[in-house]
C-alpha cells in the first residue's frame, strides 16, 4: 500500500485510517522514538552471537506499520487480506501488531484513573454512558437482553467537548449500567454532576431525567427539563458514533478478550487525538 501516494488524497486518506494526513504524520513522528527505545531494549535484553543491527531488516517502514494498524481498527478485515495490501504473510501481521502495540499502550494509557481532577468549568456538563459490542460466546461475556446477543460492555465519561476522560474495566454485556458504574467507583468533586439516563437510576451523583409511568404523566415543566437534559447528554451519544466508525469496536469482535480493554482504549486515544 502506497501511503505517500494516499496522502494526496486527504478524504480518502481520511477515511481508510480515521485520521488526517497532518494529524497521521505527527502521530509517527511521536511513536519513531518511543519504538526505536523498545527496539533497542528487545535487541540487547539478551547476550547476542550478533552485533545489534545485524539480521534482516523489517519489509514495512514505521510508517507502514502504524497505517497498517489503524487500517485494521479501522475496517477490522482479516490479516489475510491486511497482509496481501502490504505483501506480507498473514502470520507477519500478528508479529508487526504484537510489536508495535506495547508502543501504542505507552502513549495510550488506559484511562481508568478513579480521581477525576477537573476544574470547576470543566466539571460543568459530564455526561456518563455505557456501550455494548457483539463478541462470540466465552467466559467474559454475557447474554444482552437489550441486544439480544453475546456482548460485553464499556462505561465511558465524556465533557461537554466530547473528550473522552475515563474508560471503566470492560464486563459482561448482561451486567447492569448502574452496577457498572457502582463498580467503577469515580472520586468526583462535590460540585460535580454526571448526565446519565435512565439506567443510572439510584447511581449516587448522577442527574437523571424525570421517568413518566401510565399512572404519572410528565409536566411541561418536567418535559421540557428532559428536553434539555437530552441536549446536554447528546455529546456522549455522538462520542459512541465516532467511536464505532473504528470496525473494530462496531463488529463482533473476534480477537482475544485479554486485549479488549486495550484496544478499547487505544481507540478512544486516537478519538481524542483526532479531536484536539
Amino acid at each position: 500500500m502506497n501511503i505517500p501516494k494516499l496522502k494526496t488524497h486527504p478524504a480518502v486518506f481520511s477515511r481508510l485510517f480515521g485520521l488526517t494526513p497532518a494529524q497521521f504524520n505527527t502521530l509517527v513522528a511521536e511513536l519513531e522514538p518511543r519504538w526505536q527505545q523498545a527496539e533497542h531494549r528487545r535487541k540487547t535484553r539478551y547476550q547476542r552471537k550478533i552485533k545489534v543491527g545485524s539480521g534482516r531488516p523489517y519489509r514495512l517502514t514505521f510508517e507502514q506499520m502504524v497505517g497498517m494498524y489503524l487500517l485494521y481498527a479501522r475496517t477490522y478485515i482479516n490479516h489475510v487480506f491486511l497482509g496481501e495490501l502490504f505483501r506480507i504473510d498473514n502470520s507477519g501481521v500478528c508479529r508487526y501488531f504484537r510489536k508495535l502495540e506495547p508502543v501504542l499502550k505507552q502513549r495510550f494509557k488506559p484511562l481508568r484513573i478513579r480521581k477525576i481532577n477537573l476544574s470547576e468549568q470543566e466539571i460543568i456538563g459530564l455526561i456518563v454512558d455505557a456501550t455494548e459490542q457483539p463478541t462470540e460466546r466465552r467466559r467474559g461475556t454475557g447474554y444482552s437482553g437489550k441486544q439480544k446477543r453475546q456482548t460485553i460492555k464499556t462505561q465511558i465519561v465524556v465533557n461537554a467537548r466530547g473528550h473522552i476522560i475515563h474508560v471503566s474495566r470492560s464486563v459482561p454485556g448482561n451486567q447492569h449500567d448502574k452496577k457498572l458504574f457502582d463498580q467503577t467507583r469515580l472520586k468526583l468533586p462535590r460540585q460535580a454532576k454526571l448526565l446519565g439516563d435512565l439506567g443510572y437510576l439510584g447511581a449516587s451523583g448522577v442527574s437523571l431525567p424525570h421517568k413518566s409511568s401510565k399512572l404519572k404523566l410528565l409536566t411541561l415543566k418536567q418535559k421540557a427539563y428532559n428536553q434539555r437534559h437530552a441536549q446536554g447528554r447528546i455529546i456522549v451519544e455522538h462520542v459512541f458514533a465516532h467511536l464505532k466508525q473504528w470496525q473494530i469496536l462496531a463488529q463482533r469482535f473476534r480477537n482475544s478478550l485479554d486485549t479488549y480493554h486495550q484496544i478499547f482504549s487505544t481507540i478512544c486515544g486516537l478519538r481524542n487525538f483526532a479531536a484536539a
